[in-house]
C-alpha cells in the first residue's frame, strides 16, 4: 500500500501552529513573571499553557524518533538515555502526565517539525540579538544577552534541557513562580524567545519578506 506523503502546506501550517505557541508561551511567561515577581499578585491564566505543554510533548516524541546511537558519546551517556526513554517514567507522573495506550498508531510528522525547531532555537539562544532578548528580571540578569546558556552539544545534554522546560512549563501553571530556580526560569523563557525569534525569521523568508 503506497504511503501518503507529508505535503509541505502540512509542514508550513505545523511551523505556524508552533511559532504562535512560542509567541502565546513567552507572552504568558512574561505577563507571569511581571505580576507575581515584579509588581503584584499573579491572576492565574492557564490558557496557553497546556498548548506549550502538548507542544513540548511533540518535542519528546520527535527526539526520541531522530536521536541516533552514533550520535552518543559514550555507553555511560547511551545507558543514561535507555533508562531516561525507556524504563524511568517518573518524570511523566512527576508533569503529571499520564501515560494511556493510543488508540490508533499516530503518523509520524508534527514531532519532527516541533524537535529541529526546538533544537535549532536551543542551538540559536546563545546567539540572539539584544534586541530580540525581553527577559523581564533585569536586576538579576541586567544584560541583554543569553550568551551565558550554553548549547546543549550531545543527545543527554539535549534531553536533559526539553526536560527542564517541560519541568518549568508544568510548574508556572500551578506554582507560585518564586518556587521556581531564577536560572531555569530564565533558559526557558529564552528557549521561547529563541523559538519565536527563529520562527518569525523563517518565515519571513517563506513568504518572501526579508530585507
Amino acid at each position: 500500500m503506497r504511503g501518503e506523503r507529508w505535503q509541505v502546506d502540512q509542514v508550513l501550517r505545523h511551523f505556524v501552529e508552533v511559532k504562535e505557541i512560542a509567541d502565546t508561551t513567552r507572552e504568558a511567561l512574561a505577563k507571569a513573571i511581571v505580576q507575581e515577581l515584579l509588581s503584584q499578585a499573579r491572576k492565574r491564566d492557564l490558557k496557553g499553557w497546556r498548548e506549550a505543554l502538548d507542544y513540548l510533548a511533540e518535542v519528546r516524541e520527535g527526539f526520541v524518533l531522530s536521536v541516533r546511537a552514533e550520535q552518543v558519546r559514550d555507553a555511560r551517556e547511551l545507558m543514561y538515555l535507555v533508562n531516561r526513554l525507556l524504563m524511568d517514567w517518573d518524570w511523566l507522573r512527576d508533569l503529571g502526565i499520564e501515560m494511556a495506550p493510543l488508540e490508533e498508531i499516530e503518523r509520524v510528522g508534527r514531532q519532527l517539525v516541533a524537535f529541529t525547531m526546538a533544537a535549532v532555537a536551543f542551538a540559536l539562544t546563545p546567539q540572539l540579538p539584544a534586541e530580540a532578548v525581553t527577559f523581564p528580571l533585569r536586576d538579576f540578569f541586567p544584560q541583554p544577552t543569553y550568551s551565558d546558556i550554553p548549547v546543549p552539544r550531545s543527545p543527554a545534554e539535549l534531553w536533559e534541557r526539553i526536560e527542564e522546560v517541560e519541568r518549568v512549563v508544568y510548574a508556572a501553571g500551578i506554582r507560585p513562580l518564586s518556587s521556581l530556580p531564577a536560572p531555569g526560569l530564565r533558559r526557558t523563557y529564552a528557549f521561547f524567545e529563541a523559538n519565536a525569534w527563529v520562527a518569525d525569521q523563517q518565515m519571513a523568508r517563506f513568504l518572501g519578506t526579508e530585507d
